[in-house]
């Protein structure tokens, strides 16, 4: 049986109107297989016309398993042309990404080891008494060497006396010492904030050390203020702790 006649005998029994539908593009394509490899498969939209042939077979009240074979066999040979294509492009890109060779390239050589000449070399017994002498020539010719050079003078290092320039730390924490108990007991407490003000950054360090040195001696008390964010001297009076 023709193609043809095959496709009058599976919609002899549709009627008119619904067998114009299956015969008219895009459905077409379903029921002649010889469309799909006129068009590029991936134009041809199987689901849509999968969905367009459910609503004609649902609103006939024959139905035709024949049909439905038809269009599932395209359908499936559209697909396996959508993934033979894959495979080919897949293909086509690793040939790119592989070096090309060049025929004009020629091919290295094994490379032989190097061979080196051979060397001749005495091996006849040598006597202590000579090994003797070879050593004794050559501490001779050092020392003669060594005393025809000229003798290089090192003139003597001056005694450096480190107590002209070196400052007590004693002596400069006495001054900020002094100071501290000067503010401190004329207000009777002072902010350690205050203090040093006017003070760069060496300065506070020293004044920080003879604020601690005169908390150790019982002299001052030290106190951290409310808001945490600076320390108060107050000064120690007889009898407090």
């Amino acid at each position: 049986m023709s193609r043809t006649g095959e496709n009058q005998d599976l919609t002899g029994k549709i009627s008119g109107n619904e067998r114009k539908k299956l015969s008219e593009p895009p459905i077409d394509v379903l029921f002649n297989p010889s469309l799909i490899l006129k068009r590029d498969a991936w134009d041809i939209d199987v689901a849509s016309m999968l969905r367009m042939l459910l609503d004609i077979l649902e609103r006939i009240h024959y139905k035709d398993l024949r049909i439905c074979g038809i269009a599932a066999l395209s359908s499936s040979m559209i697909h396996r042309i959508k993934v033979e294509s894959i495979f080919k492009l897949q293909s086509m890109s690793e040939k790119k990404s592989k070096p090309s060779s060049h025929p004009d390239e020629v091919p290295i050589e094994n490379l032989s080891p190097i061979t080196i000449p051979f060397r001749y070399e005495s091996s006849y017994p040598v006597s202590l008494q000579e090994l003797l002498s070879v050593l004794e020539s050559m501490i001779s010719s050092l020392t003669e060497s060594g005393t025809r050079k000229p003798r290089i003078s090192i003139e003597p290092v001056e005694d450096f006396s480190f107590e002209e320039y070196f400052i007590k730390i004693e002596e400069i924490l006495a001054q900020f010492e002094t100071m501290i108990r000067t503010r401190v007991f004329e207000q009777g407490n002072e902010l350690f904030s205050n203090l040093i003000a006017d003070m760069d950054a060496l300065s506070s360090a020293r004044c920080f050390l003879a604020m601690l040195y005169l908390a150790l001696k019982g002299t001052i008390r030290i106190e951290q203020t409310s808001d945490s964010k600076d320390i108060l001297l107050c000064q120690v009076r007889d009898g407090s702790p």
